[in-house]
């Protein structure tokens, strides 16, 4: 009676197993498309980031309908986009300065699709941030500090008097204002100077820390994975030399306020240095992205 009932069993197993092979078959049946890969965001502005990535290489499936792109805050969906296949970046508009969001695309099927399902999501976790190109209809110059009296400056990140947000202001070294320098662009030699920290130059003053992550780049829309990690604001100054660059160049700072930012330093295309003007009058030309928000490096890496 025992070896009845044991066979049963043993019958009842086989079959609830078979069972459950034959469904999950179903499913391995279909095959995945492959994801997007090097999904990288940059801060267009304090309402938009842009996204990059490499396209799917399933595109060319006859399966392959389209990109979805999900926004989401703290686990939550706020927007879903869908963009055509060949499409390989994206500005996403109408988000909120300062919050971090995550932005998942996935590679979508055809709704009659019989042979594959949607590939696995590609994500990545940024935030829009404060974008200045100009100050007022001027481009932002910084001259150094042992230039005449007229043109020796150093440049406030977040001038309070301009209205909202603070904007960046080039401010006279001799003037009232010069307590909010954050930078001042200091003298390192015949061919070189120096964006230094306002510290450097009067005890008592803002310190500013770069990173010692740095990239080339002739635009801020530089789209990456993660920002630079906040350990690595560790430097006082960054040193330009007039020898000829290929490139313009991106830095990134954490403001005295705790605000991170990035600056473009320009590439003066006529002599190809990152050293515009002559000595004792030489400047820099400068655009500015940072956080209004504090202690919010654009990113974290996602989790």
């Amino acid at each position: 009676m025992k070896s009845k009932l044991f066979l049963v069993i043993l019958i009842a197993i086989i079959f609830m197993s078979f069972s459950a092979c034959s469904d999950s078959s179903t499913d391995s049946g279909k095959s995945r498309l492959s994801p997007v890969t090097n999904l990288k965001a940059f801060s267009v502005n304090n309402t938009s980031v842009g996204l990059k990535w490499t396209k799917s290489v399933s595109e060319n499936l006859a399966d392959f309908d389209k990109y979805e792109i999900k926004i989401k805050q703290a686990d939550t969906t706020v927007s879903t986009q869908f963009v055509a296949k060949g499409t390989d970046s994206l500005v996403i508009s109408n988000l909120s300065n300062g919050v971090i969001y995550d932005f998942v695309v996935t590679a979508k099927v055809t709704s009659t699709s019989k042979n594959y399902i949607d590939s696995d999501p590609a994500q990545v976790r940024w935030s829009p941030a404060w974008r200045f190109t100009q100050e007022g209809t001027f481009p932002i110059q910084v001259y150094e500090r042992t230039s005449s009296t007229g043109y020796a400056s150093g440049l406030v990140f977040y001038y309070p008097s301009l209205g909202a947000p603070p904007q960046p202001k080039t401010v006279s070294l001799l003037s009232a204002d010069s307590s909010l320098i954050d930078v001042f662009i200091d003298s390192k030699g015949a061919s070189n100077i120096a964006i230094s920290s306002s510290h450097l130059y009067r005890p008592n003053r803002k310190i500013t820390r770069f990173s010692t992550v740095e990239y080339e780049s002739e635009t801020l829309n530089y789209p990456q994975f993660t920002p630079p990690d906040t350990t690595t604001y560790t430097k006082f100054e960054i040193l330009i030399d007039s020898v000829a660059v290929t490139s313009s160049k991106i830095v990134y700072y954490k403001g005295n306020n705790g605000n991170y930012g990035r600056i473009l330093i320009k590439r003066n295309p006529v002599n190809s240095t990152l050293i515009w003007g002559s000595s004792p009058e030489q400047y820099v030309r400068l655009e500015i992205s940072y956080q209004s928000v504090p202690y919010n490096p654009y990113s974290k890496t996602y989790r």
